[in-house]
Order: C-alpha cells, then sequence, then structure tokens
C-alpha cells in the first residue's frame, strides 16, 4: 500500500514496523521496492538501520535488503525487550512512592528533606553536581536523548556524569548508558571514546524513558527534561530505599546494554588503517553507513568501499559475520 494523504506518514516504531511488513512480503527486497511504495529515502535509511540494530535484516549493501527468518529474530528481540520491561517494572513501586511522597502534606509544599521538586534545568543541574559530589565508590548515569544532552556529550565529554567534582576519589567507578542513537549526532563517537579514556565505562541501549543519576545507594537524580525541555517535574532523592532502588534499575539496565565496541588496539590487520579500525568499532555498534560518515567526517562512498574490504579482510559475508570474526580474532 502506497503512503498517500489518507495515509499519513508513520513516525518511529510505527514506521519501522511497517517497512518490516512490507519487507517480509517480498521475494527479493529492495530498496527501490520501498521508495515506490511511497516512502522517503531518508525513511527507508532510518528503518533499514533500527531492524538492522534489532538483527533482523542486513542492509549494508547499496540496493539489496537480506531479510532474516522472524522466527529465528523476533524471540531474540522480544526476549531483550522483556528484560530491558522488567528492570523498569522493577523500580515502579519507589518511583510511585517518590511521587505521592513528594505531594504529600499541606497545600503548597513541593519539597521534603528526603525529595525534592526540579523545576528548571538550572535546578537539575545543580542537583547533578550535589550528587555527583557526594559520590565514593559507584556513579551511575542513564542519559536519554535530548538536544540539550547532545551538547554536553560533544562539549564536556569528560563531566559528562553530572558535573562530578573536579577530585574524583581514586577508586570511584564511573559507569554511563547512552540510547544508541546518539551516534547519529556529528562528533559523538569521538567524544564517548574520550570518556572512556577517562575511566568511564560506556554502553549503548536502543531506549531509555528516562534519565537518572544514582550515586552510591543514598542519592539520586530524575532528570525529565527531553519530555519537558524546561525541567519541572524532575526529582533529587535522598531517601536511602528510594535511591537504592534506583540505583537497581540502573544497574539492571547498564547489565543489559552493549559495550561501546572498542576502535581494534590488537595486531595490525594487513591491509586495514586506524580509520578502518575505527569503522570498524562503529559497524560493531550497529551504525548505519551513513551514520559511519557523519562521525568520521568522510563521505558515504569511502565507508561503503572500506567496509567492503574489512569485510574481504576478515573473511565475512553480512556486517554481523564481521562484527563476531573481529571479536573472535581479538581485535574488538
Amino acid at each position: 500500500m502506497r503512503v498517500t494523504e489518507a495515509n499519513p506518514r508513520p513516525l518511529g516504531d510505527e514506521l519501522t514496523t511497517r517497512i518490516y511488513l512490507l519487507l517480509l512480503r517480498m521475494p527479493n527486497p529492495r530498496r527501490a521496492a520501498l521508495l515506490h511504495e511511497g516512502f522517503t529515502e531518508s525513511e527507508v535509511a532510518s528503518a533499514l538501520a533500527s531492524l538492522q540494530r534489532r538483527g533482523m535484516v542486513d542492509a549494508s549493501r547499496r540496493e539489496v535488503i537480506e531479510v532474516f527468518p522472524p522466527d529465528a529474530t523476533l524471540p531474540a528481540y522480544a526476549a531483550e525487550l522483556d528484560r530491558q520491561a522488567r528492570a523498569t517494572r522493577s523500580a515502579i513501586d519507589g518511583l510511585a512512592h517518590m511521587y505521592y511522597e513528594a505531594r504529600s502534606g499541606e497545600s503548597g509544599v513541593r519539597t521534603s528533606p528526603e525529595v525534592s521538586l526540579l523545576d528548571t534545568v538550572d535546578e537539575i543541574e545543580s542537583a547533578f553536581f550535589r550528587a555527583g559530589a557526594r559520590a565514593e565508590s559507584r556513579i551511575v548515569r542513564l542519559i536519554a536523548r535530548s538536544e540539550r544532552m547532545d551538547r554536553v556529550v560533544i562539549r564536556h565529554a569528560e563531566s559528562i556524569l553530572a558535573d562530578r567534582p573536579t577530585t574524583t576519589p581514586r577508586n570511584l567507578e564511573r559507569l554511563v548508558v547512552f540510547e544508541q542513537s546518539i551516534l547519529e549526532v556529528e562528533g559523538a563517537f569521538s567524544a564517548l571514546e574520550t570518556m572512556r579514556a577517562d575511566g568511564i565505562d560506556v554502553r549503548l541501549t536502543p531506549h531509555l524513558a528516562f534519565s537518572v543519576l544514582a550515586v552510591d545507594r543514598s542519592v539520586a537524580v530524575i532528570d525529565i527534561s527531553h519530555l519537558e525541555p524546561g525541567g519541572g517535574g524532575s526529582l533529587y532523592v535522598q531517601q536511602r530505599q528510594l535511591a537504592s532502588a534506583l540505583m537497581d534499575m540502573c544497574i539492571g539496565l547498564y547489565a543489559l546494554s552493549t559495550p561501546l565496541p572498542r576502535t581494534p588496539s590488537g595486531p595490525a590487520l594487513r591491509r586495514l588503517t586506524e580509520r578502518d579500525g575505527q569503522i570498524l568499532a562503529l559497524l560493531a555498534a550497529g551504525a548505519s553507513d551513513l551514520t559511519i560518515a557523519r562521525q568520521l567526517t568522510i563521505s558515504q562512498r569511502t565507508v561503503e568501499r572500506r567496509v567492503r574490504m574489512i569485510m574481504d579482510e576478515l573473511g565475512a559475508t553480512t556486517r554481523f559475520q564481521a562484527g563476531t570474526n573481529a571479536v573472535r580474532r581479538g581485535f574488538l
């Protein structure tokens, strides 16, 4: 069915689902066939990148699309979503208690000694600093995408964990989970590598419902400014049970997330350069050719050519196999 005015253009997961259903019905899936259905090139590229990250298709070639059997791919994807849902549900009671406690008491009272409502972005950033300054053993950050946080990642990579104090405790464990789509932001891969070089464990996940900073099971900040640009409704939590529950949720999502692939640092591949190593790392992170080109400031055609060479060098016929072979040989 062609996309017409009577059938408004789908967005996000709806777009991806519609294109996936079309691909399943095509005996020989082609990008041109999707364009013929009325989708734009950017819509097709976005949906295919999402499907490839989920392991449902291989869209690495220019025109031909390989669609994997849904009875093999969908159970694994559903299991991953279920694990994320369980981690989020485990925090519901604590978050609900926090919400109602913050609103209890006399009319007009908006704070308590243990839970404070934050009304502005400035208050959120101040809360991040106060919480980070208390860190002694572990600080975990989940970062939902927003224009403000994208700018923070690029400009202040080393302070992304909530304006941490200048003197970092020697044994402080720092963990951060980003939405995978952060790789679509120009310069993000370099910024994330800088953070990792600074000792931060960086991971990627498909989606985050909100941002959280959790510190030592004693204090936490919930940031919903990606939903409400003004920041209203965010929370600063000093109630230990709630802060501990939020830490458990963050650790659970961290465990389910994918480590940021490293640029190969082992023995050099015979024909590949350091730039090829960066391409391979981004490839392993599920980035599309367009995203890789944007991150490394090279042309998409150059990326396509180098990806083919990398796959030849690794003896791989698909991008997934290239990543597997690279891990097996100790390059990632």
